[in-house]
C-alpha cells in the first residue's frame, strides 16, 4: 500500500504545468530555436485555427470535456462563454469548469479588488486534453493564472500571449533540478506555440487584450467557437452553434454520395 501510494505521489508531481510568454517588447529574451524541428502553426493565427486543426488531425472525442481552472490575483468573477453573449456561467475565483478541446472560449473578468470597476475579456484556447486516470479528469485541470501584470497591460492597451503547456518530466528534470523558474518570454517575432512544443506538449493559448464588447452588434465569434461547457455534472451544457469547419466535412460528405 505505501509503495503504491508514493507511486501516486511521484505521478501527480511529474505533472508540471509551465508557460512560455510572448513578450510585448522586441527587447525580450528569446528561446534559442533547437534543432531543424518546425511548427506550421504558431500563435499569431486567427484564434481558434490552431486549435481546430488540431482537433481534425487528433479527432478528439467530442463528448469528452477538459477540466480548466483560472486564477486572479486574488478575488473576483470569472464568466465563461461559448459563442453566445449571455455567458454560460459566472464563478468565483478561482474558477474551475471543463471545455471542449478544439475550440476556443471567450471569459469575462470582473470584480477585481486590485482593479475596481475594470472588465477584461480574453480567451481560451483549447489545443489539447488530459489523460487522467478514470473518474479523476477535475483532479488534473489545466491552469490558467492571470497575474496583476498581465491585467495591467491589458487595461494599458497591450496583448500579453501565454502558451500553457505540459512539461516532458525528463527535460523539466534536467533543465530545472531545483524546479526553479525558467525565464521563458519570447520575441514577438518567434514562434511561441514552437518553442512550448520542443519543451512540452502545448496545452492552451491564453490571449489577454484589452478588447471589449462594443454592443449587440459584436459578431458571436468573438465569444468563442461553440464548444461544449460543464460545470462538473453529468449533463454538458452545448451551444448548438457548428463550426466552418464541420459545416465544409458536412458539404463535402453531400457532395461524395
Amino acid at each position: 500500500m505505501n509503495t503504491l501510494f508514493k507511486s501516486s505521489q511521484k505521478l501527480q508531481a511529474m505533472l508540471r504545468f509551465a508557460v512560455i510568454t510572448v513578450a510585448a517588447s522586441l527587447g525580450s529574451t528569446s528561446l534559442g530555436q533547437q534543432g531543424d524541428y518546425f511548427q506550421p502553426l504558431n500563435e499569431k493565427m486567427m484564434p481558434g485555427f490552431a486549435a481546430d486543426t488540431l482537433a481534425r488531425v487528433r479527432q478528439y472525442d467530442p463528448s469528452w470535456l477538459q477540466p480548466v481552472r483560472v486564477e486572479l490575483p486574488t478575488a473576483g468573477t470569472v464568466s465563461v462563454y461559448s459563442a453566445t453573449p449571455e455567458p454560460n456561467a459566472v464563478l468565483a475565483s478561482p474558477a474551475q469548469f471543463s471545455v471542449n478541446a478544439g475550440h476556443i472560449y471567450r471569459l469575462r473578468i470582473a470584480d477585481m479588488p486590485e482593479f475596481p470597476n475594470v472588465e477584461v475579456y480574453p480567451s481560451i484556447e483549447i489545443l489539447d486534453r488530459m489523460h487522467p486516470p478514470d473518474g479523476r479528469a477535475g483532479d488534473y485541470p489545466i491552469p490558467v493564472i492571470l497575474t496583476e501584470a498581465d491585467i495591467r497591460e491589458a487595461i494599458e492597451g497591450h496583448m500579453v500571449t501565454r502558451i500553457v503547456y505540459l512539461e516532458q518530466p525528463q527535460l523539466a528534470a534536467m533543465l530545472d533540478p531545483l524546479r526553479r523558474e525558467i525565464p521563458q518570454s519570447v520575441n514577438p517575432a518567434d514562434n511561441a506555440l514552437q518553442e512550448a512544443d520542443l519543451l512540452g506538449r502545448p496545452m492552451i493559448i491564453v490571449r489577454i487584450g484589452g478588447r471589449t464588447p462594443s454592443g449587440d452588434y459584436m459578431p458571436y465569434l468573438y465569444y468563442g467557437s461553440g464548444g461544449g461547457f460543464d460545470l462538473g455534472g453529468s449533463v454538458p451544457v452545448h451551444t448548438g452553434v457548428v463550426k466552418l469547419s464541420d459545416k465544409r466535412e458536412q458539404k463535402s460528405a453531400v457532395a461524395s454520395r
